[in-house]
């Protein structure tokens, strides 16, 4: 799942923007390509995806361990060993890359490649940029940092979780997740109308802070509990037609967001309509877990989606610099603007080039790391 969460990141960056010259004629190649770009607005949501599969599975990890005396200590060294080393490693990438090359990417990238503030890499560093207090200073900067948003609220996450979720009782959790959900459309609705976005370079905190998105984790970490409940998991393997009932009207619903308010700052997604997807993808997870014989279930234990939803980490926090590159490539060597076919293939290269990256940084640097923090035991 973890697959279909990040191939719709890509799709969404690579392949959403990409108009095809002959969208304006008439014929079906026209009304496929409506489609398909109607379709491509709404892969945003693949972050709302992982928001659900990092409260199941985080939530999941800490309800079995709670009772462990290494509870804090585990975890802790756990995240550090897989969240810290790519991450901090990017950040120094992108000071080398503007040390050795910043006056001559200067020149070549629409909007400049101007060193990014002190406070605004301070930010970085902290996991404090999704309060968006310091706006990106380039296009490079954006680039390279602005898909961090979701580590930023992930890190907070981890940081309040832990303790939600070692002290309170299994009642008092279904409780607190409940309000969670409850408020976290109210305040994106405050925010959105109070507290707008100032520019189309700044995703706007609706999108980004931590209490906005934090609906989508408490169904994840909702999802783990109920899963972790004999008396639930029973119920559910005897009235499975609920759960695909479920699934199937909310599907109906996140269709009818595409259709009729796919931007991910529409006032029908920010007040309600994350919510909604955040549920629909929790649904789609139990109904996964509940019929692991399914063809959902079966398409998730697919070999290259398992494959790409194993260095989906690497992927999302490299890709939107490496689509930027490969553009950049591309009108060097066309030495003109880039049509919109060409704009497909090149985002299939780049979503390639994201790929060889990202699975070189597992096999010689990630996987090494992670299992070296498992040599903390709960």
């Amino acid at each position: 799942m973890r697959g279909i969460a990040i191939a719709q990141v890509l799709v969404f960056h690579f392949f959403f923007w990409a108009q095809a010259p002959d969208s304006h004629t008439p014929g079906w190649i026209r009304q496929m390509h409506n489609y398909l770009h109607r379709f491509a607005g709404l892969t945003w949501s693949g972050v709302d995806l992982f928001f659900v599969l990092s409260g199941f599975l985080i939530g999941g990890i800490l309800l079995d361990a709670r009772a462990s005396p290494n509870y804090f200590k585990a975890f802790y060294a756990r995240r550090v060993f897989r969240i810290f080393p790519i991450y901090y490693a990017w950040l120094a990438a992108y000071v080398l890359v503007m040390a050795l090359a910043g006056r001559i990417l200067a020149t070549r990238i629409p909007g400049g490649a101007a060193w990014e503030s002190w406070p605004a890499l301070a930010a970085q560093l902290m996991f404090l940029q999704n309060f968006r207090w310091l706006p990106y200073g380039s296009a490079i900067g954006v680039n390279w940092f602005r898909p961090t948003w979701s580590l930023a609220i992930e890190e907070q996450f981890y940081f309040i979780a832990p303790a939600v979720i070692r002290f309170l009782n299994r009642r008092r959790l279904y409780v607190f997740l409940g309000l969670v959900i409850l408020s976290a459309p109210l305040v994106r609705s405050y925010i959105h109308f109070h507290l707008p976005a100032q520019n189309s370079d700044v995703l706007g905190l609706a999108y980004t802070l931590m209490p906005c998105r934090a609906d989508a984790l408490a169904f994840g970490v909702l999802a783990a509990l109920l899963w972790r409940n004999t008396r639930f998991r029973v119920w559910l393997s005897e009235r499975g037609f609920v759960l695909v009932a479920a699934v199937s009207i909310f599907l109906v619903g996140f269709v009818a967001l595409g259709k009729w308010a796919p931007a991910y700052d529409s006032l029908a997604e920010q007040s309600v309509g994350y919510t909604w997807i955040a549920f629909f993808y929790a649904l789609v997870l139990l109904l996964v877990l509940a019929r692991p014989g399914g063809w959902l279930a079966a398409f998730t234990r697919v070999a290259w989606m398992r494959e790409l939803g194993k260095v989906s980490y690497c992927v999302y926090l490299i890709h939107s610099a490496v689509g930027m590159f490969c553009g950049l490539f591309l009108t060097g060597v066309l030495q003109r603007s880039v049509g919109s076919w060409e704009q497909i293939a090149m985002g299939g290269v780049a979503a390639v080039v994201t790929y060889g990256i990202a699975r070189l940084s597992w096999a010689y640097f990630e996987n090494p790391l992670l299992k070296q923090g498992h040599k903390y035991r709960y």
